[in-house]
């Protein structure tokens, strides 16, 4: 294990990452930009893009930065708290130590993966059902704890991390976090690929601890992933995202906890493809456990024990036609309620009101009046990179 991933942070220590070059050389928009002149601007120093292998042909995208180191005092929680947006709503800490929040991120796509270096005080995430469906992220996070650790609540598995252990979060699925002042090297990788390697298993709060050979394997294969992946060519980038899915999804899926019982080559496709199936068929009334069975020719057993981790097949399917309503209401669009209850399978827009209450905590109305919010906000649902880079202009734009 190298040493940076197992030393631990100081409190007061300069975040790790904060003024450590990722890129070959910085495009500083203060050069090319006349800065804002009012008093809650933001030095846009602190917002930046750092050129590396795109430069010379790669055709990767540059590195992007964030932190509040040069946002006033007063203004940093709310920029914080959009920068996370799409992954966290993110709070302080409950001890109450800190009074403001305070974090960078640098992030650099690869392929279908995205590379990314965080900074942070003392922090409480949370991503409920409301967070997932807003922000549209279907992907695992992969996260090597370099300072500061982390304790919580993963959807029902009580989780805890220190300095050099791997925290696995699955982003379709809520969490409770709190987190000291530290840093973390991430990897966010395509959900096709892990739960293919997982065979069905829930790899969500999963922790891998530091004194494990395969931790220490995987710990030198981000840190070396994050450190040279600006030098990479297009062929050699190609290359590296293949075999770096493949061993991070197979390390993983190794300390996994059992699953299923079914052979591990069928059950993930069959799975993508009874979701595929139901997501399509979201509108029909019909759509439930003897639906699944006669179509796809397998036993209510298996079906269950298929979806145990999401609670059944019923509750799947009433959560996906909620989630599919959150998405369609976000959007801001003046579609009655009624028109969108009844295009997925709820007979009445009462029934999707008290479901959409009780897995959002808020009414379908409401949902609809902060996703116009948004939208003239300029925040639409987003990857996490777009995210990261729209955020970017915005700033330098100031």
């Amino acid at each position: 294990m190298p040493e940076p991933a197992r030393r631990a942070e100081a409190p007061g220590d300069a975040p790790p990452f904060a003024a450590a070059p990722f890129g070959t050389r910085t495009r500083d928009p203060v050069a090319r930009r006349r800065r804002a002149a009012s008093p809650g601007s933001i030095d846009r120093r602190y917002c930046r893009l750092s050129a590396g292998a795109g430069d010379r042909g790669a055709g990767l995208l540059d590195e992007l930065l964030l932190t509040t180191d040069g946002v006033e005092p007063r203004l940093r929680n709310e920029v914080w708290r959009a920068i996370t947006q799409p992954v966290f709503e993110t709070t302080l800490h409950p001890d109450g130590r800190d009074t403001v929040l305070r974090g960078s991120v640098r992030s650099r796509p690869l392929g279908s993966l995205l590379i990314g270096r965080t900074s942070f005080n003392a922090q409480r995430y949370r991503r409920d059902r409301r967070v997932i469906a807003q922000g549209g992220l279907d992907h695992y996070l992969v996260q090597l704890l370099v300072a500061g650790s982390l304790h919580g609540d993963c959807d029902g598995r009580p989780v805890a991390a220190a300095p050099g252990d791997i925290f696995v979060l699955d982003l379709a699925r809520p969490l409770l976090t709190h987190v000291s002042s530290g840093s973390r090297m991430t990897v966010v990788l395509p959900r096709q690929q892990v739960d293919k390697a997982a065979g069905g298993r829930s790899l969500h709060g999963l922790v891998l601890d530091a004194r494990s050979p395969m931790t220490q394997v995987l710990a030198d294969f981000i840190v070396s992933l994050s450190s040279m992946a600006a030098e990479l060519d297009r062929e050699d980038a190609l290359a590296i995202e293949e075999a770096a899915i493949e061993l991070i999804a197979s390390g993983l899926a190794r300390h996994a906890p059992p699953g299923l019982a079914a052979d591990p080559a069928l059950l993930p496709v069959l799975r993508r493809h009874v979701l595929a199936f139901v997501d399509a068929h979201l509108a029909d009334p019909g759509l439930g456990p003897a639906e699944l069975m006669r179509r796809f020719r397998i036993s209510r057993a298996h079906l269950y024990r298929m979806f145990a981790a999401e609670g059944g097949v019923a509750r799947l399917v009433r959560e996906r036609r909620l989630d599919a309503a959150c998405r369609e209401l976000l959007r801001g669009r003046r579609r009655p309620i009624t028109d969108i209850a009844l295009s997925l399978g709820f007979s009445s827009s009462s029934q999707l009101l008290r479901a959409f209450r009780a897995r959002f905590a808020m009414t379908p109305s409401e949902a609809r009046r902060e996703g116009m919010a948004l939208a003239l906000a300029g925040q639409p649902l987003v990857d996490l990179q777009e995210h990261f880079a729209a955020y970017a202009q915005r700033l330098r734009d100031r």
